[in-house]
């Protein structure tokens, strides 16, 4: 599961690069089954409601980023040797801001933190 573009997927999300790590992910998806295509369906809708999210999108976001956290939310917090469980602690935060329909200027910049044990 860590190949290349895996890898530049992460990076560009990190980066804020939303579209461009969406669009990775979605290669990904399309080459993968069972599990590791739920995988990254979950981080193509992350990455696509935050990329509607920093259009100011909010309720197509909003749909997008609660879908992603259901089905990231099916996997072990260490998946893939990412810290799921710091991704999930963000999406609650903007969800919870998009839930009162709070118009963001800004917002927290999501990262997708690789574990210790994996590097």
């Amino acid at each position: 599961m860590t190949s290349t573009l895996f890898l530049q997927a992460v990076q560009e999300f990190n980066r804020g690069h939303f579209f461009e790590a969406h669009e990775l992910w979605e290669e990904l998806w399309n080459e993968t089954v069972d599990e590791e295509k739920r995988f990254y369906q979950a981080l193509v809708q992350i990455a696509a409601g935050y990329h509607k999210l920093s259009l100011a999108q909010y309720n197509g976001a909003r749909k997008l980023l609660e879908r992603g956290q259901q089905t990231i939310s099916e996997f072990p917090t260490n998946y893939a040797g990412i810290d799921l469980a710091l991704l999930m602690t963000t999406l609650e935060s903007i969800l919870s801001s998009l839930a009162k329909n709070q118009i963001m200027d800004s917002f927290p910049a999501p990262t997708l933190r690789f574990l210790p044990s994996f590097s």
